[in-house]
């Protein structure tokens, strides 16, 4: 009791080194190491602070509690608290506190009977099990899932389990815990009618009680072999048991009081029979020990002679066979469940990474399109580059071109080109403001575009119908009516071979054609050519004055 105060006290020191109300994770893993040791001490330091509001301290907060909880004996049949810890312990966490919350939901649902989910939650615990080093909560896994076989009658299953848990607890050293399991084991094999396995192991277990003078676990023997020996029918067994022990260390429960009533029977003492009976129908407390009572109570009316008494008993018992067979008929289904919840656990860590290997795919996929648009990008970016620095060059020759007709202008009269520069003077002063501002600073991406949006506008203003009519009808003026001879003489021209021809005879340069045609100044070269050519072959009366309008040599830059 020292030892325990003497430990709650540093429990409760290592709790005012925290902040506020809440555990740190290093407080917590402390409470952790102590849980074995002191139980009531950790559940009274949990229970006087607040839940951590997140991660793994939360989590690991929720399964310490139901822990402490269960080891102080108090049976939690409510999942709110540890399916905290399982809903984080499921993704990642040390593997045995992955064990820990997953034994500990399946118990909290077989405390409340529903068997179906705690198998699921056992199930899935079983899978940390080859990752924990600790040997003794593996046992304690093992031993409630045998208890839980063994509540739906699946012995064999239950006695494979028992004997797993022995195991993990003979490599934990908990001698007493082994008796535990061995008792369970003895039980597997009375329950499939292997009795004198059953009774070796009943008397070494209590053999073992005896010398380590255990009194719970003495009685709890005594009582398996008052059954045993009831089942058997082994008189001589049954009356050395009670020869040898008090009855307080053997009946203290209804089943054990309905055997020694019908052995008081069978030895002919009626009173101490009928004293037995009695006792045992006031300690009835569960389903079991009703059955148990009714078979008894059959027994021993039938040998007093009290035939209706016995048949009113046989007949209770009969009509709680049905629901037996039920249980015992679900067997298969229980066992298979196992099989199914560990194909459902496979099933879906395979789609996990099926999952994981789609998402490396989808990212490698992303990562392959995001380097290839980015390439198509550049390769986009650089010819649109290419596209402004084309168009800015050829406005620029647009400008010196335009300023070299307003030149002329001051030498000449009203010709051809005075009358060109005139049309254009208006857009060759903003070509020129234009121009001026690019070759200011030519890497300015964004003045650029907006540079280029601009003389793109003024360039189509160049090349609209309205602005092409107004320098045919100067072209006409200045070359001898040039162009409507070509409309008339010839009239099988396209429409872009009378505006190419129009834009020689009015002496533009090769570039600034090509802005107003959108055509490649090396194909206008060649189209040049071939009207010549179309020209000089045909039948038109005056192809010789078209031919002379024509300047045989046109500028390039």
């Amino acid at each position: 009791m020292k030892l325990r105060t003497v430990i709650y006290s540093l429990l409760l020191a290592t709790l005012c080194m925290g902040c506020g109300g809440n555990l740190s994770m290093r407080q917590l893993e402390q409470l952790e190491a102590r849980m074995n040791d002191a139980p009531d001490s950790v559940l009274a330091v949990l229970t006087a602070t607040d839940m951590p509001r997140r991660g793994e301290a939360r989590a690991l907060y929720a399964l310490l509690t139901v822990q402490a909880q269960d080891k102080n004996g108090i049976d939690v049949t409510n999942d709110s608290l540890i399916s905290v810890a399982t809903d984080y312990y499921q993704r990642k966490g040390q593997p045995l506190r992955r064990l820990q919350a997953f034994y500990y939901h399946g118990l909290v649902y077989q405390r409340s009977n529903s068997h179906h989910k705690a198998l699921l939650y056992y199930t899935r615990a079983l899978d940390f099990v080859p990752n924990v080093d600790t040997p003794y909560p593996v046992g304690l896994l093992y031993s409630h899932i045998g208890s839980l076989y063994s509540s739906v009658y699946d012995h064999p299953q239950a006695l494979g389990y028992m004997e797993k848990a022995y195991r993990y607890y003979e490599l934990s050293r908990k001698e007493r815990l082994m008796n535990f399991a061995k008792q369970d084991i003895g039980r597997c094999h009375f329950n499939m009618h292997n009795f004198s396995l059953a009774d070796s192991l009943y008397n070494e277990v209590l053999t073992w009680s005896e010398a380590n003078n255990d009194s719970y676990i003495m009685y709890r023997t005594l009582n398996s072999l008052l059954r045993l020996y009831d089942a058997t029918g082994n008189t001589e067994a049954l009356d050395t048991l009670l020869d040898n022990y008090p009855l307080e260390a053997v009946a203290r429960n209804a089943t054990a009081y309905g055997i020694i009533a019908l052995h008081n029977v069978k030895k002919n003492d009626k009173a101490a029979a009928e004293n037995a009976m009695a006792r045992a129908w006031k300690l009835a407390r569960t389903t079991q020990d009703t059955t148990m009572l009714w078979q008894k109570s059959y027994q021993v009316y039938k040998v007093l002679g009290y035939a209706d008494k016995a048949l009113d008993y046989y007949e209770s018992l009969y009509a709680y066979q049905d629901s037996v067979v039920r249980i015992t008929l679900r067997q298969p289904l229980i066992a298979s469940l196992h099989d199914y919840y560990h194909s459902e656990l496979d099933l879906a860590k395979a789609r996990n990474l099926n999952y994981r290997y789609f998402i490396g795919f989808f990212v490698l996929a992303v990562l392959a399109a995001f380097v290839i648009l980015r390439a198509q990008y550049r390769e986009a970016f650089r010819k649109k580059e290419a596209q402004i620095k084309r168009y800015m060059d050829t406005a620029d020759q647009l400008r010196i071109t335009l300023y070299d007709k307003e030149e002329e202008l001051g030498r000449a009269a009203a010709t051809l080109q005075q009358r060109i520069a005139s049309l254009f003077k208006e857009q060759y002063n903003l070509l020129d403001e234009l121009c001026t501002t690019y070759y200011e600073n030519p890497k300015d991406e964004q003045r650029s575009k907006h540079i280029f949006e601009k003389v793109k506008s003024v360039i189509d203003t160049f090349s609209s119908d309205e602005g092409y009519a107004k320098l045919e009808t100067i072209v006409n003026e200045s070359r001898h009516n040039v162009i409507t001879l070509l409309r008339s003489e010839l009239p099988k021209f396209k429409e872009t071979d009378y505006r190419l021809l129009c834009y020689f005879c009015a002496g533009l340069s090769v570039q600034t054609i090509s802005l107003f045609t959108k055509e490649e100044p090396e194909k206008l070269w060649v189209y040049k050519g071939r009207l010549i050519a179309r020209i000089a072959k045909s039948d038109a009366p005056n192809k010789e004055i078209i031919l002379e309008q024509i300047p045989q040599r046109i500028r390039k830059s």
